[in-house]
């Protein structure tokens, strides 16, 4: 571990000035805790929880190993004294074949995203269940300052948070991919990095940064768009897409996004004057009185934040992996769920907030027994991500809440104001000490521009927010969208149900299909000559096949990719 003096300023976020809008001020809500200890905290997505999955477990293999990370990769330090930190990872090599050749099997490698790398462990079923047929090694890393790898010690971000970026971040599962390879004996194995949300982009990455050593990428999604210095980049999009959730085209009851609209519009005027607030209060079961219109202001994003874990969460059957209760998964096709209590036509204004109420009571009130509602300390605001909140501040990694505002018009919720760079700025500037780049992103990674590279699937479900930031179409035959009209977030990651659409298991199906070609590929590129060479194996580019199965998958995909493109011109 290395050490660092303490920032005291780096936990803390902005006090907003008067003059700053009130979309954005009541989810930074001066939060000062240590002046302000009953200040709302920075308002962010619910996240996953790692829970243990028997299944995996249970296969006896995965060992937990440490790898000796260099801390910072672009810089030499004088003496030759480089800090180090150590970096978690779990490997499992029940699988792993040798070839008749005498080449060992592929390497699937999962770029760990911004959790403990167990939730990927647990939920990444597309990899253990093909595992055994490709004969693949199974290796799971740890993102740099997330779950038991930290830098500086526990919450290192609030520590020392210099050395968190994407850039650290690859150079760490590149440094380990080649070291722990050779010390396997796999130089020459091709390497297939997986990865769902912020891993897909990173896996995408990997493929595009270190092409030598990562041979193609399943990034599902990857919201690779969601820069504000990306060419069409609209914050409202993502909440579109939640609100599509919330029609019948989508499964929903009819009348859920137009009552949901109208229920807000009341929260926001009962929020107003203080006789209201005791009513909103009184309808939305508050533990505690609403104290003032920005405390009713935040009690609307409170509501809203269940929607975006719906939308994110929409899955066909049961699950735990948006709740992070074992004993009280969210229900399948949880906004649809929700939009039961949002159904009918001539709801009375009490009754769309009642209505309201319960919908975002499928998420805050799973186990059925809330009396009544802290929004201070249940769903979404419970838990300050600071470290993301850093890569937000840096390099404006995708987070929708607080920072993506509402128009009320695409969507079931209401004017937001514009997306205020200014009260960005003033935000990561109090909490932090730095400011965005706007263009670093697409400067760095190329937005959706991915002609330059090969042998990376893009999978992106329709049900997902983040559908509205993903590549959609095919770029060329080896860079491929899959779309998933029932998929919700990374879905096509998880274990195999039998509540799964067609769409969403044709979607598997296509996707290894891809990773055999590139299997297949490798060797064929590589031969024997590399091994007697003693050199590290040749990442296949992708481009020597163009037509088989490529130029049908391309023709069934471009109908998808339609519903898509309608969707978004909505």
């Amino acid at each position: 571990m290395v050490t660092a003096k303490r920032r005291d300023e780096a936990v803390l976020l902005s006090c907003r000035s008067a003059a700053t809008t009130w979309a954005l001020a009541a989810l930074f809500l001066c939060a000062c805790q240590a002046m302000q200890p009953n200040a709302n905290k920075l308002l962010l997505r619910r996240r996953p929880t790692a829970l243990r999955n028997d299944a995996v477990w249970s296969i006896g293999c995965l060992k937990e190993s440490w790898y000796t990370q260099r801390l910072d990769h672009f810089r030499w330090q004088r003496g030759g004294d480089d800090a180090v930190f150590r970096q978690r990872y779990f490997i499992c090599d029940k699988f792993w074949s040798q070839r008749p050749g005498g080449e060992r099997g592929p390497v699937f490698f999962y770029a760990g995203n911004e959790a403990d790398v167990e939730l990927y462990v647990n939920a990444t079923g597309l990899i253990w269940e093909h595992a055994a047929e490709f004969g693949a090694l199974v290796l799971f890393v740890e993102h740099r300052y997330y779950g038991k790898t930290q830098p500086f010690g526990p919450d290192s971000w609030a520590s020392e948070p210099s050395f968190l970026s994407v850039e650290q971040a690859l150079a760490d599962y590149a440094g380990l991919l080649w070291h722990l390879t050779g010390e396997l004996g796999a130089e020459n194995s091709p390497i297939i990095a997986f990865g769902g949300s912020y891993g897909g982009m990173l896996a995408a990455w990997m493929r595009l940064k270190y092409p030598h050593l990562v041979a193609g990428a399943v990034a599902a999604s990857a919201p690779v768009g969601a820069f504000p210095g990306v060419p069409g980049w609209e914050p409202s999009r993502f909440w579109e897409v939640v609100t599509y959730d919330a029609t019948a085209s989508a499964g929903a009851a009819p009348e859920c996004s137009s009552n949901a609209r109208a229920a807000f519009g009341h929260v926001l005027s009962l929020g107003r004057t203080a006789s209201g607030r005791s009513t909103l209060a009184r309808l939305l079961r508050l533990c505690e009185p609403l104290a003032d219109e920005r405390a009713a202001l935040d009690a609307a994003y409170w509501l809203q934040a269940a929607f975006d874990a719906f939308a994110m969460g929409n899955y066909p059957y049961p699950s735990t992996y948006i709740s992070g209760d074992p004993d009280h998964p969210l229900p399948a096709w949880p906004m649809r769920a929700a939009c039961t209590h949002l159904a009918g036509n001539g709801l009375r204004p009490s009754n769309l907030v009642e209505a309201l109420r319960d919908a975002a009571g499928v998420l805050y009130n799973a186990t059925g027994r809330m009396r009544c509602y802290d929004t201070q300390t249940t769903g979404p605001g419970s838990a300050n991500q600071g470290a993301w909140d850093y890569q937000w501040c840096t390099e404006l990694m995708a987070q929708e809440l607080p920072y993506y505002p509402t128009n009320g018009k695409r969507d079931m919720f209401w004017d937001q104001g514009p997306f205020d760079w200014d009260a960005i700025n003033a935000h990561c500037e109090e909490a932090w000490g730095v400011t965005p780049r706007p263009d670093w992103g697409p400067i760095t990674y190329g937005g959706y521009d991915y002609r330059s590279t090969s042998n990376i699937v893009f999978s992106n479900g329709l049900y997902d927010p983040w559908s509205a930031y993903g590549v959609l179409t095919n770029i060329s035959n080896s860079v491929v969208a899959v779309i998933i009209p029932e998929g919700a977030h990374h879905v096509d990651l998880m274990y195999s149900n039998p509540a799964d659409p067609p769409s969403l298991r044709a979607a598997r199906q296509t996707e290894m299909r891809h990773v055999r070609r590139w299997i297949d590929e490798f060797y064929d590129a590589n031969g024997s000559g590399a091994r007697r060479q003693g050199g590290r194996g040749v990442a296949s580019s992708g481009r020597a096949r163009a037509g088989g199965v490529l130029g049908g998958e391309r023709e069934s995909l471009g109908s998808a990719a339609a519903v898509s493109r309608r969707l978004f011109a909505r």
